[in-house]
């Protein structure tokens, strides 16, 4: 029987293969709690990740960095800015010129040089950007400054970024983290015919070996919110129905996590730590997680399936574009809610839309064949969405009926009762 010591001495590795899992870099710098107990543990860590999930964590004096590979697109999770706009194509150029620009930079520089070396690198890939230019390129040349500020790879030392993005002549110092700047790429370019190509090559969900085939299935468990076993090929159904309580274990052990394992497919359910620890997409408590919920109760008490149970429901789009009107109106809980966070505005309708349906489509709840669908057409309730509905004294509702105002801000009132149980 193992003593409370040693409980608490592998909850604690867990809880830092979990932070390295859902944040990759961590530094002394910007989370030195969290850095010190992932270097006291670095050799169970780097052992474990390695033989788990194959995957390269390397731990230095002042920061760790955790490179994964494969399964690039299934679980990319985009950037955002300080309005919670995802990156633009523009804002990740920034980012990778200005990492190609801080690898050789002195410790210290000012902001002003980092934009001309930017510039120049620009240039020299055939890129007409310059942060100098206008207010729009200078605020997104911030924008990933700040990101690479969260990382640890720059720190602002006298004047802010903030400032910078407002106004182009003041100037801010930055401290630079050489080393981490080269490691921030986790698998450098390259040489590949086109960037289609390299990303292809970085991908290996359905390898033809099975211990590479294993490997693949656990970090599609341990990375993807959902796996549905319709969403496989053929090959790697039959390993997960062979191998999945094998893999459930071994993860269990480097993540201290538990699984839901259904005919529908495999989800990893986290201890109820912070939404920063645990790196939930779905529930949360912030706004936008909140009207994710309650419009999926609402869905779910229109569509239910009467009969045998099935991977996805389509969503007809008139009663997605009824239900999301009443979930994101100006006087609807969620909204309400917003206006007493700290966040630096109130998005508007169409842009709260669009998160909550990103939102649910991350948490493998909701689907779309389109990559980037923001509009009501083609979506599909899944069937992991079935857990949040059916809350006692809710009845289903008719397709045909229209929801009320009041009854929003009622299921608003009451998600506490379903927030504790991860996706």
């Amino acid at each position: 029987m193992e003593s409370s010591e040693d409980i608490a001495l592998i909850g604690e590795r867990q809880a830092a293969a979990r932070r390295l899992l859902t944040a990759p870099i961590v530094t002394a710098r910007t989370h030195p709690e969290d850095f010190a107990v992932i270097r006291a543990h670095s050799d169970w860590l780097i052992q474990r990740f390695h033989r788990i999930l194959d995957y390269q964590l390397t731990v230095a004096a002042d920061h760790a960095r955790l490179a994964k590979t494969g399964l690039v697109r299934p679980v990319v999770r985009p950037l955002t800015r300080a309005s919670g706009a995802h990156f633009s194509p523009r804002a990740y150029t920034y980012l990778a010129l200005a990492l190609a620009a801080l690898v050789e930079a002195p410790p210290k520089l000012p902001v002003s040089r980092l934009a001309a070396d930017v510039r120049a690198a620009a240039t020299e890939a055939g890129l007409g950007l310059d942060p100098r230019d206008r207010m729009a390129e200078r605020r997104t040349f911030a924008a990933a400054l700040r990101h690479l500020a969260e990382w640890g790879v720059v720190a602002e030392r006298e004047g802010a970024l903030a400032e910078y993005a407002r106004d182009g002549a003041r100037e801010v110092w930055l401290e630079v983290d050489l080393e981490l700047a080269r490691r921030v790429v986790a698998h450098p370019p390259h040489s590949a015919p086109d960037p289609s190509a390299y990303v292809e090559g970085m991908e290996a969900t359905d390898p033809s070996s099975d211990e590479a085939g294993e490997v693949a299935l656990r970090r599609m468990l341990a990375e993807t919110a959902v796996v549905y076993r319709a969403d496989l090929s053929e090959r790697q159904r039959e390993r997960l129905a062979h191998h999945q309580w094998r893999a459930v274990a071994q993860l269990g052990e480097l993540l201290g996590c538990d699984a839901e394992i259904r005919a529908e497919g495999i989800a990893l359910v986290m201890p109820d730590e912070t939404e920063e620890d645990r790196g939930a997409v779905f529930p949360s408590g912030d706004p936008v997680g909140q009207a994710a919920l309650i419009l999926l109760e609402r869905l779910i008490a229109r569509l239910r399936p009467e009969h045998t149970p099935v991977h996805a429901v389509p969503v007809p789009p008139d009663i997605l574009r009824a239900e999301l009107a009443a979930v994101v109106a100006p006087d609807a809980e969620p909204r309400r809610c917003w206006a007493r966070t700290a966040l630096p505005h109130i998005p508007d309708q169409d842009d709260l839309t669009a998160r909550v349906l990103r939102l649910l489509r991350g948490a493998g709840l909701m689907s779309n064949p389109a990559p980037s669908a923001v509009g009501y057409d083609g979506w599909s309730l899944l069937a992991a969405a079935a857990r949040y509905g059916g809350r006692r004294g809710r009845g289903p509702q008719r397709a045909d009926q229209t929801p009320a105002r009041d009854e929003a801000k009622e299921e608003g009132e009451a998600t506490e009762s379903v927030r504790g149980a991860g996706a």
